[in-house]
C-alpha cells in the first residue's frame, strides 16, 4: 500500500510545532514499518499540486481551506476527513454537541455586543470560525463588560461571529485519542502544558483523579458526533466526578505519547483499506 502524508502549516500549530511534526513523522515510519510506502507533502504543496496518482490511502494534519478542499474531492480513505477537521471550527463543534449534554452551555452570536439572553459569566469567548491561532482567539471574561470589550477586539480583526462559553468550576485534564482504540493518555493540566497559559483559570487539583472509562466513552462519543478520528481536547471534572467536554480538536501533538499513540493511529489508517 502506498499512502500519502500531509503535515501541518506552523500557522496553526501555535507553541506545537515540535509535537505536531513528531507525531506526523512518527505515523509515517509506523506505517513504512508495517510494510508500507509512505510520500509526504506540506499542505500548501498539496493545495498547489493536488493528490499525486497512485495513493491508497492519506493521513493528514491540514488545516487550511485550500488543503481541505483538494481532500475533500480525494476517491481513497483520509484520516482525518476534511469535514471532520471542518466540524471542529468552534461554531460548527459547538452546534454538532450542543444537544449531547458533554458540553457546557454555549452560544453562537455575532461580535457586536452581548446578547440579551446571556447572562452567564465568568465565561469564555472564542473565535468561530477555526481552531485557536493566536493568543486573543480564546478569552475568559468576567463580566459583561469584559466580554464586549473582547468582542469589540474580534470584530476589530475581521471576525463576525464568536462562541460563548460558561466556565464550568473544576480541575483540567487533557486526553488524546483514537477512535475505536481509546485513550492513548491522559493528564491533570497545568498553565505551562497549553498553548497559551489559559489553564490557569481552572481549579487546581489536591488529589486529581477521573473515571477513566467515563471520560474514555465522552472522548468516544464526542469523537463519534464530529466524526473525528485521531482527536485530543481537554475536560473539567467537578468536584462531584462529572466530565465535561470542554474542547475538542483534530490531530494534537500527542506530546506525552507519540509512539504508543502513533501506534495506534497507523492501525487505524491500514484497517481503513
Amino acid at each position: 500500500m502506498r499512502y500519502l502524508g500531509i503535515s501541518r502549516d506552523e500557522l496553526y500549530s501555535p507553541n506545537r510545532v515540535g509535537g505536531d511534526t513528531a507525531v506526523f513523522r512518527a505515523v509515517a515510519a509506523e506505517l513504512e514499518r508495517c510494510g508500507n510506502d509512505v510520500a509526504c507533502m506540506t499542505e500548501q504543496e498539496l493545495a498547489a499540486k493536488g493528490i499525486p496518482l497512485g495513493i491508497d490511502g492519506i493521513f493528514q494534519m491540514a488545516r487550511s481551506r485550500e488543503a481541505l478542499a483538494v481532500l475533500e474531492k480525494a476517491d481513497v480513505p483520509v484520516t482525518n476527513t476534511a469535514q471532520a477537521v471542518m466540524n471542529c471550527s468552534r461554531a460548527r463543534e459547538t452546534a454538532l454537541l450542543r444537544d449531547s449534554g458533554l458540553i457546557p452551555e454555549s452560544l453562537i452570536c455575532k461580535t457586536v455586543g452581548v446578547p440579551f439572553d446571556w447572562n452567564i459569566f465568568p465565561c469564555w469567548i472564542k473565535r468561530a470560525d477555526s481552531h485557536a491561532v493566536d493568543r486573543d482567539d480564546v478569552q475568559f471574561v468576567q463580566d459583561a463588560g469584559e466580554c464586549n470589550s473582547a468582542m469589540l477586539g474580534f470584530s476589530e480583526r475581521g471576525m463576525k461571529e464568536c462562541v460563548l462559553q460558561a466556565h464550568v468550576r473544576g480541575w483540567l485534564v487533557k486526553f488524546y485519542g483514537v477512535r475505536g482504540y481509546g485513550l492513548a493518555d491522559c493528564y491533570a493540566a497545568s498553565a505551562r502544558d497549553g498553548k497559551f497559559g489559559l489553564e490557569r483559570y481552572n481549579d487546581q487539583p489536591g488529589q486529581a483523579s477521573v473515571d477513566m472509562e467515563a471520560l474514555t466513552a465522552a472522548a468516544e462519543r464526542v469523537s463519534a458526533l464530529l466524526g473525528v478520528d485521531v482527536y485530543g481536547g481537554d475536560a473539567v471534572v467537578g468536584d462531584d466526578g462529572k466530565i465535561t467536554i470542554i474542547d475538542f480538536n483534530d490531530w494534537p501533538s500527542f506530546r506525552t505519547c507519540t509512539v504508543g499513540a502513533a501506534s495506534k493511529i497507523a492501525q487505524l489508517i491500514i484497517n481503513k483499506r
